[in-house]
């Protein structure tokens, strides 16, 4: 695309160099990498001299609070924005719009996969070759389901969502506007519920669904159980990381963020903007409170109220986490002195 459009599309202001009218520009990349034809961008300080070297043809930066420290002599056009990190963001969904155009073209590949006779799908949605969908289920206008995605029976799909390739949406779940699912998840699978008989374990049949609300993104090979009874859901806005079990019944609010290999166990509910780090372990039929932030590997066992910053296994708040790690580090320290002051006493 011309730069020029990329920059009224993003109503950025232009600072110095070449004109920007004419200047064709395919694609994003770092500071180091970016080639002529591309576009890049700097979030603070520490990486200004990086700018001395670029190939980018453009940068996107926060011109005030950089300016002091520029070098000179500028070889690339100034794309000033108070929030870069936002612009590149809002960059990336651009050209990631006209990626799908070109990959999707204008219809569906004949005979290449199955869709059930009772299902319907939207204007200018794409379904790639090796798809499967079942019976009574609605997808909406501008999708792109990618090769070998499974969807089963009664599954209702928002517009504009995007299903990678290997992913499994189970029946009767609910997908909203704007969704996207990564490579290899399951949307929708059976919780891990059993009763304890005298001969084994009895199997629980789950027939409630899971129900993804507008705007969410799951990464790749994340698990979303199915509710038992009733549902599973995941509010609207709520970003889930790369390989992230979410058990029965659980439910999240709306802008969350969930970082790779975390666990909610089953009934757990969460409040909206809670923030989780890495591998944090979430207790069953608990609940996290709106704005909460748990810091990784932290195990949370009881209630969280709002606001609480925690981390620690078992999680507690991270101002006394901190000061208990720092005496934890002087234990073997403060053992021997114990030792010495037992020796003179005896």
């Amino acid at each position: 695309m011309l730069l020029k459009d990329l920059i009224s599309k993003l109503s950025l202001t232009v600072i110095g160099g070449q004109s920007s009218e004419n200047i064709e520009i395919s694609g994003i990349g770092s500071l180091q990498s970016a080639g002529g034809g591309e576009i890049s961008f700097i979030t603070g300080a520490k990486y200004a001299k990086q700018l001395e070297k670029t190939k980018a043809c453009a940068v996107i930066m926060d011109y005030d609070s950089l300016r002091a420290i520029l070098p000179p002599d500028l070889k690339f056009i100034i794309l000033d924005s108070k929030n870069p990190y936002l612009s590149f963001a809002e960059a990336t969904q651009i050209f990631k719009d006209a990626s799908l155009e070109k990959s999707g073209g204008n219809g569906d590949f004949d005979g290449g996969y199955f869709i059930g006779k009772t299902s319907v799908k939207g204007k200018n949605t794409v379904i790639f070759p090796g798809v499967f969908i079942g019976e009574g289920c609605s997808i909406g206008d501008n999708c792109r389901i990618m090769p070998n995605a499974v969807i089963g029976n009664n599954v209702i799909i928002g517009n504009n969502v995007i299903i990678y390739p290997n992913a499994t949406v189970y029946d009767n779940s609910k997908i909203g506007n704007g969704c996207i699912i990564h490579a290899g998840s399951v949307i929708g699978s059976d919780g891990f519920g059993y009763a304890r008989g005298k001969a084994g374990y009895v199997k629980i049949i789950h027939t409630g669904y899971a129900e993804l609300e507008d705007n969410v993104e799951i990464g790749a090979n994340v698990t979303i159980d199915r509710g038992a009874v009733d549902f599973t859901k995941i509010g609207s806005g709520t970003k889930i990381d790369n390989m992230v079990q979410i058990a029965h019944n659980v439910i999240i609010g709306k802008n969350c963020v969930i970082a790779a290999q975390t666990g909610i166990a089953g009934s757990s509910e969460i409040g909206d903007n809670v923030t989780m780090g890495g591998q944090v372990g979430i207790a069953g039929h608990i609940a996290v409170g709106n704005n909460v932030m748990i810091a990784a590997q932290s195990g949370v066992s009881g209630n969280v109220k709002d606001g609480e910053i925690i981390s620690g296994s078992p999680a507690f708040s991270i101002k006394e986490w901190r000061n208990s790690v720092v005496l934890f580090k002087k234990l073997p320290e403060l053992f021997k002195k114990i030792k010495e002051i037992s020796k003179t006493k005896d």
